[in-house]
């Protein structure tokens, strides 16, 4: 099972760069807004200027450990101030995610996130983002259903190799 999981990722990675021009690595903070709020921290990579993927882990407060992935298209960035090195700019999109809970009970879910938020580009190398994620899925474990909505936020900086 890890091996599909791990090859699952390698190709959503290779298909996600298959147009690269930019290179991102990063860090971000998160927070979920709503019923649900759990701290944490992800690993950030971004193979395109439009594209987002992150690996989640989030701790609750009842000792509820949550790791996930994350993979947003953005291709909407409007400019809302330009100037001389860089751009402030509103950011809309699409994305997937899927998320593990380690309990004593287990749980998977997955589904359809949709990114909006801003970001502060300075220069072509550092940009500080943040974005909230209103976020609607499916949960497969331990039992199938729907999950209630959540809305992930996130608040993150990224090193861009161009």
């Amino acid at each position: 099972m890890k091996i599909k999981a791990l090859a699952a990722v390698l190709v959503l990675c290779a298909v996600t760069t298959a147009r690269v021009h930019a290179f991102g690595l990063g860090a971000q903070f998160n927070f979920s807004a709503g019923e649900i709020f759990a701290p944490g921290a992800a690993l950030v990579i971004s193979p395109s200027n439009i594209t987002h993927v992150a690996v989640n882990w989030y701790l609750d407060f009842d000792n509820v450990n949550i790791i996930g992935l994350t993979l947003d298209v953005c291709p909407l960035a409007l400019p809302l101030k330009t100037f001389s090195n860089g751009a402030f700019n509103f950011t809309l999109g699409v994305g997937l995610f899927a998320n593990i809970e380690f309990t004593s009970d287990p749980g998977f879910n997955g589904g359809l996130r949709v990114p909006v938020g801003f970001n502060l580009v300075l220069g072509r190398a550092f940009e500080i983002y943040t974005h909230v994620a209103p976020s609607f899925g499916v949960h497969f474990l331990p039992s199938m259903g729907l999950s209630d909505p959540f809305f992930p936020i996130a608040i993150g900086v990224q090193l861009w190799f161009r």
